[in-house]
């Protein structure tokens, strides 16, 4: 590959990423590489919880991961934590 245009990563809620500081350490460790010129692009998929107690399933806010049925704390992370390269691009 003669160089990277565009990067796509899936950066969850609760990986404990920030993204704006992934950007920002992107951007110093690209220069001089064959990702001088690429873009980078953080996808951030919605928090989704098993709550434990009442067997449902339901999207979480960080500020607020009470089950909106039963509303108990005690919950499963079904999605949120991940951390995926899903896409490079690049030319030859």
């Amino acid at each position: 590959m003669k160089r990277v245009v565009r990067v796509v990563l899936e950066i969850g809620q609760y990986s404990g990423v920030v993204p704006d500081l992934l950007r920002f350490a992107f951007a110093a460790i690209k220069k001089g590489t064959i990702l001088e010129q690429a873009e980078i692009e953080i996808e951030v998929p919605p928090l989704l919880l098993y709550c434990l107690g009442c067997e449902n399933e339901y999207l979480g806010e960080l500020d607020d991961l009470c089950c909106p049925v039963c509303l108990k704390e005690q919950f499963k992370i079904i999605r949120g934590r991940e951390m995926l390269v899903r896409s490079v691009e690049g030319e030859l």
